[in-house]
């Protein structure tokens, strides 16, 4: 089954999601209340507007099925029959949102067959979007001009850390690595750095959904990199269990690092 997405196609997904990110900065600058999930996670109404104008948008464009991070649960019976369907995050990094950092964005994402083969991803506050079709490419918009992107693997690496999740774990697989630089920020932003080359790895150590990483690691993929289980380092895969939950992962700019990141699992990197 082809994945090729035309740019049409590409770009009205992309407008998309910039009506929802209009709608989010609208929220931000009326004030907002924040409440918590039964998970205890923040949810805003920013979170729920942008989640209106996504699965409207998408309904209106597809009939593939929608599954969002505030939509409804769809049990694991149902979805588990979907070769293909959408998966959206409205308003990823809602802690940065409500915190008042800049880096939080709108993730749509494509999955066939627990692959995602298509994302986009658009920062509201910066106006940026970066969008990437696996086997196609990937770019990134800003004022109205396209610009192809690339990875640009370095090493020693530059290395991209949650600002709201930096755990020991990360901490001490960063300073397993002579001379990285690291620097923290928040939301799937830190793929779409890979991916036009501003950084090299992305370790993640701690709990995240797969709505929070579809769209990047499809970005990043069409970009010529990876993210990889920290595990058994194959390629991290979506809609394999009844749990919407990832394990761990290096989102990282060269897939050809297997083995200096299995030595980094070892302890034996030098």
């Amino acid at each position: 089954m082809s994945t090729v997405v035309p740019l049409p196609a590409l770009v009205t997904l992309i407008d998309l999601c910039e009506q929802a990110g209009r709608a989010i900065l609208t929220v931000r600058e009326a004030g907002f209340r924040v409440d918590a999930k039964a998970d205890a996670s923040p949810v805003t109404a920013a979170d729920l507007a942008a989640n209106e104008i996504l699965v409207a948008g998408l309904g209106a464009c597809s009939t593939l099925p929608i599954l969002s991070e505030e939509g409804r649960t769809v049990p694991w019976r149902e979805r588990r029959a979907w070769p293909r369907f959408w998966l959206i995050d409205p308003l990823d990094g809602t802690r940065e949102f409500v915190d008042g950092f800049d880096d939080f964005t709108v993730n749509v994402a494509l999955v066939e067959e627990g692959r995602p083969v298509l994302g986009v991803i658009h920062a509201p506050a910066s106006k940026i979007s970066w969008a990437g079709s696996v086997g196609e490419g990937a770019w990134r918009w800003q004022q109205g001009e396209r610009q192809a992107i690339r990875v640009a693997p370095r090493w020693p690496p530059r290395i991209l850390a949650s600002r709201a999740h930096l755990d020991a774990t990360t901490r001490t697989w960063v300073s397993a690595i002579h001379g990285a630089q690291l620097e923290r920020c928040g939301s799937s932003v830190k793929f779409c750095h890979i991916a036009e080359g501003k950084a090299d790895l992305y370790p993640r150590f701690s709990p995240t959904c797969e709505w929070d990483t579809a769209a990047g690691q499809a970005v990043l993929e069409a970009a010529g990199g990876a993210v990889l289980a920290a595990e058994t380092l194959e390629p991290l895969r979506c809609q394999q269990r009844n749990s919407l939950l990832n394990g761990h992962f290096i989102a990282c700019a060269s897939a050809a690092w297997r083995d200096r990141l299995a030595a980094l699992a070892s302890g034996g990197l030098e």
